[in-house]
């Protein structure tokens, strides 16, 4: 078999603060040796902070430098060496610091010669997975406590496990000057020397594998669940439906979702190599027409539900119509009286089955400052409705808003004299990517609802879906409604606002007061619209409970809506001259083309 090897990765703190897990990959042919080769690394740091990113970082560069400018030809010891000068490298580096502070790695390697043969190498916990014919079987074998006391026939299995110290890392990069390298491929045996023999010799690949190098942030249980942030089934999904980096990102996309709310769960880290298959073409045709049944199938049962009351409402009136007018005895000021009466009412059942919220009435607690005094190393501050939660010095943080229960983020960059606003409507997640004094950049996740005012900052937003391509921009006032990766709108309140569907494509723009509605599975804009009533009295409400919310409202024209037409006011008009009903269609997707602010 040769076919082209497709690569992803993608990385994350987590629940914590730093994020001390690094990951590569990379095809090339070694320099001297002229091997070709597609490589992927994954290292998780040891030693807390700084000094744990630092040897994982130190251990990639000095493992890709190395295998690149070898002279060697037989790619077992070529992975081997890389691996040992990786290990070095960190060591020398721990060696001059004060005092010899622990500064360490685990690794996972794979690299796959002329696009079919694959080879492996593990320091560590971190794991390689292949995913095979509908099954993921873990190829790597941890170097816990359990495992090696095994292998070197110090203990029995059983009595290994009872230890308490069963889970205990027993091999990392940076702690000595040698280390020794497991390379085997534990697929039909749990026996180090025969795992080993078999890695030596390289497993073949057949069309549709997908190898999963990962850290053990994104298989090992949380605390609150007691369960793995992804399942096995998930994630065999994702790789049968998606390649490289959108494969990486759907995978990393369920594992940010289900975080605990407050449990600083490990980083998370995964690197793809794929083998090419048409099948995953035809499994995306059969998922996005699954999706687009069930699509049509609620929409169906949505417009049932609100035609029904809404037809009765319509009888009531025209019953009310026809009451009044035969009433011959009633005098024309009684009947005035009685159309509006039943105007009234036929307006008030409307807009209960429409569901529209009320603006509740402000609440006297109060409000939370627009921009409190800094804290060294600041990136925002974190409210509910009511007070200030934390202070977020990292820019790499999950945000999460619990299921009803809002949101609001200050966003107060250091160098930024005045603050953005970030309003999450209950369920909703985010990320922020980076936050510069000129502009914000951010994932969101499904499920999510979002309000951005960004004026303070020249460049605006850029946010990113979570498990799409999809990017959204602003200079301005934003707000995104991401339900799934089938079902994404935006409103542009005011400002510059754009949307590219693909990484790297140009940017289309939208204009202040617009809506777009995107069908992602197709690439394509569903619709351009006004922004709908509901959306505006939405998103009224969830600004008008903090000051800073109600600052934005006034920042961002955020309008009210527009009043619902009288029935008397319609009689008026179709006096003069009958009321012609134009027919409603969706622009394309043809707009000017800007750059992604």
């Amino acid at each position: 078999m040769s076919s082209i090897i497709i690569t992803g990765s993608d990385t994350n703190p987590g629940g914590r603060k730093y994020n001390e897990d690094r990951c590569r990959v990379g095809s090339f042919v070694t320099t001297s040796g002229g091997i070709r080769l597609t490589a992927a690394v994954v290292c998780d740091g040891v030693g807390g902070e700084e000094r744990g990113e630092r040897a994982a970082q130190l251990a990639i560069d000095a493992f890709f430098a190395y295998i690149r400018q070898s002279d060697l030809t037989n790619t077992p010891r070529l992975l081997s060496s890389a691996v040992k000068h990786a290990n070095l490298i960190a060591f020398n580096e721990a060696e001059q610091l004060e005092g010899r502070q622990r500064m360490a790695a685990t690794m996972v390697a794979a690299v796959i010669e002329d696009d079919h043969t694959l080879y492996i190498a593990n320091v560590g916990d971190s794991r390689i997975y292949l995913c095979r014919g509908g099954q993921l079987r873990q190829l790597t074998r941890d170097h816990n406590f359990v495992n090696v006391m095994v292998w070197t026939e110090k203990m029995n299995a059983e009595t290994a496990a009872n230890h308490p110290d069963a889970n205990k890392v027993m091999r990392v990069l940076g702690i000595k000057d040698d280390i020794q390298i497991d390379m085997g491929i534990y697929l039909d045996t749990t026996d180090y020397g025969k795992a080993n023999e078999f890695g030596r010799k390289g497993f073949k690949l057949q069309s549709g594998d997908s190898i999963l190098l990962c850290s053990d942030g994104l298989i090992k249980p949380t605390v609150t669940t007691g369960e793995p942030l992804v399942t096995e089934q998930e994630i065999i999904h994702s790789l049968q439906m998606e390649e490289g980096n959108k494969a990486a990102r759907a995978i990393m996309g369920l594992a940010l979702g289900r975080i605990p709310v407050r449990e600083q769960v490990d980083n998370i880290t995964v690197a793809l190599l794929q083998t090419e298959d048409h099948s995953r073409v035809v499994n995306q045709v059969k998922q996005q027409k699954k999706e687009s049944n069930e699509h049509r199938r609620k929409t169906i049962t949505l417009a049932s539900l609100i035609a029904i009351p809404l037809g009765l409402a319509l009888l009531i009136t025209l019953a009310a119509f026809a009451y009044f007018f035969i009433e011959s005895t009633t005098s024309a000021a009684a009947v005035a009286t009685r159309l509006a009466q039943a105007t009234a009412a036929a307006i008030i059942q409307t807009q209960t089955v429409a569901a529209f919220t009320p603006t509740p009435t402000p609440t006297k607690t109060p409000p939370p400052t627009l921009a409190p005094t800094l804290v060294s190393g600041e990136i925002a501050k974190l409210y509910d409705d009511k007070s200030q939660l934390e202070v977020i010095l990292d820019d790499k943080r999950l945000i999460v808003a619990p299921p009803n229960q809002n949101r609001h983020v200050i966003v107060n960059h250091a160098n930024t004299p005045n603050s953005g606003l970030l309003a999450m409507i209950g369920g909703s997640q985010l990320q922020f990517n980076a936050v510069t004094n000129s502009k914000i950049q951010l994932r969101l996740l499904p499920s999510s609802d979002l309000f951005a005012q960004t004026d303070p900052y020249q460049n605006g937003i850029e946010i990113e879906l979570a498990r799409l391509s999809v990017i959204i921009s602003a200079k301005g006032c934003l707000a995104v409604q991401y339900a799934d990766d089938s079902h994404l709108s935006a409103d542009c309140f005011d400002g510059v606002c754009g949307f590219s569907i693909n990484f790297g494509a140009q940017t289309i723009a939208f204009e202040s007061g617009q809506q777009i509605q995107l069908d992602v599975s197709q690439l394509r804009l569903v619709a351009r619209r006004e922004i709908p009533a509901t959306d505006i009295i939405k998103y009224r409400t969830l600004l008008s409970a903090t000051n800073a919310g109600r600052q934005s409202i006034l920042a961002c024209k955020v309008p009210l809506p527009k009043p619902t037409p009288t029935l008397e006011a319609t009689i008026v008009k179709a006096t003069a001259a009958p009321i012609v009903t134009p027919t409603l269609t969706s622009e394309s997707v043809s707009g000017s083309a800007t750059p992604t602010p």
